[in-house]
């Protein structure tokens, strides 16, 4: 089983010991991005992902719900599926909107 959602990985020790190492050899950090440039240029596809990982960041995952039926959907996947046209892709939209009573006034 997977860590519970929202809990956060506070402990890094590989992160905490590679900075320390880091620090120690200040240049080695700059000749592992160059081999890296070097070898994106020379057209390895792994390493040219790699690079576009590190200065875009990866690319969102997508998820296609058009198999789903439409009663399988929350509240919010509806709402979203509904205010696509008039909000733009880098909106997020997080809770559908609050409920109206019809027979309330104005």
């Amino acid at each position: 089983m997977g860590r519970p959602i929202g809990s956060v990985n506070k402990e890094k020790p590989f992160n905490d010991a590679l900075r320390i190492a880091l620090k120690s050899r200040p240049l080695a950090l700059r000749r592992v991005a160059d081999q890296l440039i070097d070898k994106a240029e020379a057209g390895n596809l792994a390493y040219i992902r790699e690079l576009i990982d590190r200065l875009d960041g990866k690319p969102l995952q997508v998820f296609d719900r058009q198999d789903v039926p439409i009663h399988e959907l929350s509240d919010a996947e509806l709402y979203r599926i509904a205010a696509r046209g008039g909000v733009s892709p880098d909106t997020m939209l997080l809770l559908p909107p609050a409920k109206v009573r019809s027979d309330e006034p104005g």
